[in-house]
């Protein structure tokens, strides 16, 4: 199948060591210059648009906050799902019970798309992200990062939102290259028969239909690929 669109996971994939490597950068620039989509799904938050912008870099979409608020590449809105108020707040109360945590978000009135915590260890965040998806059962989806756990509306998450973004520039379900390197990738890479980077968290590179050596590398096999299949 041509592969038409990439979806790569920023933290650790594209983003490694506080820079995007010269040879990304222009591996992405070509693929854009032949006429295929390119575009970041991470679990950060809305202000991330201003951080591509910083960064000088060229996308035809953002998928943030895992899938809950989706832009185009000028940033207008494709698909928003904010959390009910009551539901924040019952989040926040669950994720108080936690005596060892770091960080969680409060309710401040505001419209908010995704819930965050931070544990100590990576091993924390997964147990809680596994009890609060019991205790909420079919009204959140919680995905890890690292030390961090991200909470969003059931439905919500990575692998559906590049269904979304597909159907956005009417391509085929199976027109992404998906690329991930952690947890919260990992639905979205085997829902997708993506790729992990060879870098990534060891238990998602051994799930991993693919692996590629980065997101470069990933753009030049695939346009390589698919002009050899014209």
């Amino acid at each position: 199948m041509d592969k038409r669109l990439i979806a790569t996971d920023f933290d650790g994939t594209l983003y490694i060591k506080c820079e995007i490597s010269d040879f990304d950068r222009n591996a992405i620039d070509l693929w854009r210059k032949n006429g295929r989509f390119f575009g970041i799904v991470t679990g950060r938050g809305e202000d991330f648009k201003d951080t591509v912008k910083e960064l000088g870099l060229g996308v035809d979409y953002l998928i943030l906050c895992n899938g809950s608020y989706i832009v185009d590449g000028d940033g207008n809105i494709i698909y928003t799902s904010p959390i009910d108020g009551e539901l924040f707040k019952a989040l926040e109360s669950a994720f108080r019970a936690y005596k060892d945590i770091e960080y969680f978000s409060e309710y401040d009135g505001s419209v908010r798309y995704q819930f965050y915590a931070t544990f100590p260890s990576v091993e924390r965040a997964l147990g809680a992200a596994d009890e609060l998806s019991v205790k909420f059962a079919g009204k959140i989806s919680a995905f890890v990062n690292g030390r961090h756990v991200n909470v969003g509306n059931a439905g919500t998450g990575k692998a559906e939102s590049v269904y979304i973004i597909l159907k956005h520039f009417g391509l085929s379900e199976d027109a992404a290259a998906v690329v991930g390197d952690d947890y919260n990738d990992l639905l979205m890479i085997k829902e997708h028969l993506g790729w992990a980077v060879r870098s990534g968290v060891p238990a998602v590179t051994a799930q991993a239909p693919n692996i590629c050596e980065s997101v470069g590398d990933l753009a030049l096999t695939l346009l390589k690929k698919n002009d050899s299949e014209v």
